[in-house]
């Protein structure tokens, strides 16, 4: 049977946004038109415009119009399968991209290509302003899609990408990580409007705490993925790191969700963990600077000593920043709401470290 990697149904729409010589235009801006040199051609000529116009802060209109994706025929392909299609002559009607088919596949294309931008030229205010991007290109699927509300919006991306994946290792990896954007998106987008909610007193504090867990969240993922975990001949690697990540998302959710009690609802918190020491944060430290699997890890794939000390270094500086502005907000609540709200950074703290369960109903870190 033929199979075509989802990889390339992604970013399939996106190819047909450029052609090599010709002036492209991704939004109403004058800095948004670019002229493409003759020769560059295809996804080239895509990285080419962005990188053209790239330049922090990005604007919801800046996210969008970069991401644009040009119409999609209404059948993108079939899988061809003579001798399949005898036996079961629906098969090739059940693997037909379907009108709402398409309109998913262009959602996803500017949720994955949208993110790319930011986390490649962006930080943690861009990150907001890619959330509302993506609320926006959700509307855009909505109006195309009217029978799929925009609660279920992203989960048609996965139920497109379920439909027509051969479950090879690489599709499953590429899966796993759109799953894991889809999880962060979430988790910024319940960070945009716990900001927003907060009152007018603490919203920079809210602020302030939300850029230095994004710091913190990226430090810690690039420490377990360029020192603690190393196996790069291991063809699962990416997905087992895009399930970490979306776990780490999904438990800061499941937080935010209580610190919205906490602050709003006056809703007491207790401890559930004990507080963790200096030395039990530096011994987590220390057992996460060298691979997993060091005894069998050749030499070739070891971390050199200068990442593992800048990795960790990263760490030790982030985690400090955000424990001081959560310090800083637990000051400006209310006697009895700030002690929650201490408890609750206790219990992050333990969990960080992996010394209480996750808040989240599956899975563990």
């Amino acid at each position: 049977m033929k199979r075509i990697l989802l990889s390339i149904l992604i970013v399939a729409a996106a190819l047909m946004t450029a052609c090599g010589g010709q002036t492209t235009t991704t939004s109403d801006s004058a800095r948004d038109t670019v002229q493409v040199p003759e020769g560059i051609t295809g996804e080239d000529s895509v990285v080419y415009v962005e990188n053209a116009v790239l330049q922090s802060p990005f604007s919801v209109n800046d996210l969008l119009s970069l991401a644009e994706v040009h119409a999609v025929e209404e059948r993108l392909f079939n899988y061809e399968n003579e001798e399949l299609a005898e036996d079961n002559p629906e098969f090739a009607q059940q693997l037909t991209v379907t009108p709402q088919d398409s309109a998913a596949l262009r959602l996803a294309n500017r949720l994955m290509r949208m993110s790319e931008i930011v986390k490649s030229e962006g930080n943690a205010n861009d990150r907001l302003q890619w959330a509302s991007a993506v609320n926006a290109a959700i509307d855009t699927f909505c109006k195309a899609v009217p029978s799929v509300s925009s609660a279920e919006a992203l989960d048609d991306i996965i139920r497109v990408m379920d439909k027509f994946s051969s479950q090879t290792q690489h599709e499953m990896n590429y899966q796993s990580y759109v799953y894991a954007t889809i999880d962060y998106y979430h988790t910024i987008e319940a960070y945009r409007q716990w900001i927003s909610a907060v009152p007018t007193a603490i919203k920079p504090l809210a602020q302030k705490e939300y850029e230095a867990w994004y710091d913190l969240n990226e430090a810690r993922f690039a420490l377990w993925n360029d020192v603690s975990y190393t196996r790069e001949w291991y063809s699962m690697k990416p997905l087992e790191i895009e399930g970490y990540y979306a776990n780490l998302a999904d438990n800061r959710r499941a937080e935010l969700d209580v610190e919205r009690a906490i602050v709003l609802d006056g809703k007491p918190y207790q401890q559930q963990g004990e507080t963790v020491t200096t030395r039990q944060w530096e011994t987590w430290i220390t057992e996460h600077s060298v691979p997993q699997d060091y005894e069998e890890c050749d030499e070739a794939y070891m971390p050199s000593d200068s990442l593992v000390a800048e990795r960790v270094q990263a760490l030790r500086t982030t985690f400090s920043r955000w424990l001081g502005t959560r310090q800083a907000f637990a000051t400006a609540l209310p006697e009895e709401q700030s002690k929650s709200y201490d408890n609750l950074t206790a219990d992050i703290h333990s969990r960080f470290i992996g010394t209480l369960p996750s808040l989240i109903p599956y899975g563990e870190e």
